[in-house]
């Protein structure tokens, strides 16, 4: 079902108040965008299809089932509907020709489903290749696409590098391809580190197991070597086939035959007809390649020698040219450099002259200057004497003003302090008095108010008397 509403717009307010429409797009919208933007010419027309046909559909649909149609050459399919009845005539794995029409679906994932329509069967036909072939030619077209590697290049650029290459040749438990292997080598047999691996090769399981075991970053080569016979079909097995392919060492065959080329030998990097043909090669691409280092050496020497001898004379010229440079900026230097002493000396004498009238003059300035200095100095001396007796006068002065106030104060204060005692005296003598008055009064045992409220009195008035000279 597709999504009815396709654009969803949004009001958006700029700041100048300006009123955009911006437009938030649903998945299915966008599914059904690409839908409408990829209409071909050969849809909605009958056109022929071939393929084979995979009997995939189990489940009848408003009287249709959904099968799959197979490329006759690799794994690719796309769905294909047939009618009930047509599903019943059809046997699986047959290729079929027929006439139909092309449909599309989208899905809820957000893909387009192309959908084959069966209109008219035309032909029904064992298929040009079996299962087992189109597995193969899917292999060979796997090794197309992740690329050959080059046996030469590696072995050329260890010899230039001085590296040995490590090889792992694997072979028959009773084979004896190693001894054609190192007879073929010679002397290339210095480059390499060759190692030999006994298994049974009529023995997929060991095969596979033994290609990956050596596949390690030690191992530059590993080489599936037996002499000549019969019984290659276990090279044609499919499992040990894709067992070479996204190796990381370089895979080669050296299977001791030459009428036939086994699926295995299409998949190697390299394909030697006979293990003795792998140790020659060997040879041959060291000798090669040690004559093309040797002249490539030579060349190198030469044309290091041809571009040393021009920079060696372009240098010695540059050097004279240097040398004259040099001896004529030295006499032009030496011509100033006399001017320049010369100008130096009486400039030297000159300032020299200036520089004794100039002591001469500072000397008596700094003569008369002492001289003046000193007369300041004394009369500074006297004026600050004559002040410091001045101030020693006023301190006497002023010290023994203070001390004769003081002693008027002391005085002062003696006399208030005999005022207090006496009225302190009287005090206690009208208290005294007070009390006797008041024992008279208790033992008359009467209450004489008059004679205490004027008791009272009169003690107010000693207190006032006394706290008032404070």
């Amino acid at each position: 079902m597709i999504d009815t509403q396709i654009e969803v717009p949004i009001i958006v307010i700029t700041d100048n108040g300006q009123k955009l429409e911006e437009v938030f797009f649903s998945p299915s919208s966008i599914v059904a965008i690409f839908n409408a933007a990829t209409v071909t010419k050969e849809e909605k027309k009958i056109i022929n299809i071939r393929g084979i046909f995979k009997k995939s559909g189990s489940s009848n649909y408003g009287g249709y089932y959904y099968n799959r149609l197979k490329d006759e050459a690799s794994e690719s399919y796309i769905t294909l509907v047939t009618s009930a009845l047509m599903h019943n005539q059809l046997e699986d794995n047959k290729t079929i020709e027929f006439k139909g029409f092309i449909t599309r679906k989208t899905t809820t994932k957000g893909s387009i489903d192309i959908i084959i329509n069966l209109i008219e069967l035309l032909s029904e036909r064992v298929n040009k290749f079996s299962e087992e072939e189109a597995k193969k030619i899917l292999l060979i077209n796997r090794k197309v696409d992740i690329g050959f590697k080059d046996l030469d290049a590696l072995i050329k650029n260890s010899i230039f590098n001085n590296q040995r290459i490590s090889i792992k040749v694997i072979m028959g438990k009773a084979g004896i391809i190693d001894s054609d292997i190192k007879k073929g080598m010679e002397e290339a047999i210095a480059l390499c580190d060759i190692e030999y691996h006994r298994i049974s090769l009529s023995a997929p399981d060991q095969i596979i197991s033994k290609i990956k075991s050596l596949d390690n970053p030690g191992t530059d080569l590993i080489c599936v070597a037996r002499g000549g016979g019969e019984n290659l079909e276990v090279f044609e097995n499919l499992d040990i086939c894709e067992s070479i392919l996204n190796r990381n060492a370089i895979i080669a065959s050296a299977i001791g035959h030459a009428d036939n080329i086994t699926l295995f030998e299409k998949l190697s990097d390299k394909k030697f007809i006979t293990p003795t043909q792998f140790g020659n090669y060997l040879k041959e691409i060291f000798n090669s390649t040690i004559e093309e280092f040797e002249q490539s050496k030579a060349k190198l020497a030469k044309d290091i020698t041809t571009q040393l001898t021009a920079n060696y004379g372009k240098q010695i010229q540059n050097l004279n040219e240097q040398i004259n440079a040099s001896k004529a900026l030295y006499e032009k230097t030496i011509i100033e450099s006399n001017k320049n002493h010369s100008e130096q000396l009486l400039n030297l004498t000159n300032k020299l002259k200036s520089f004794e009238d100039l002591a001469k003059k500072t000397t008596e300035e700094k003569t008369n200057l002492h001289l003046t200095e000193v007369t300041n100095l004394k009369k500074q001396i006297q004026d600050l004497t004559t002040m410091h007796q001045s101030q020693v006068t006023q301190i006497n002065n002023l010290q023994a003003g203070q001390m004769k106030s003081l002693n008027e104060q002391i005085q002062t204060l003696q006399n208030q302090q005999s005022q207090k005692d006496k009225l302190i005296e009287q005090a206690n003598n009208l208290a005294s008095n007070y009390q006797k008055q008041l024992q008279q009064v208790r033992s008359d045992s009467g209450i004489n108010w008059v004679a205490i409220i004027i008791a009272l009195i009169i003690g107010i008035i000693i207190g006032v008397a006394i706290f008032g000279k404070h």
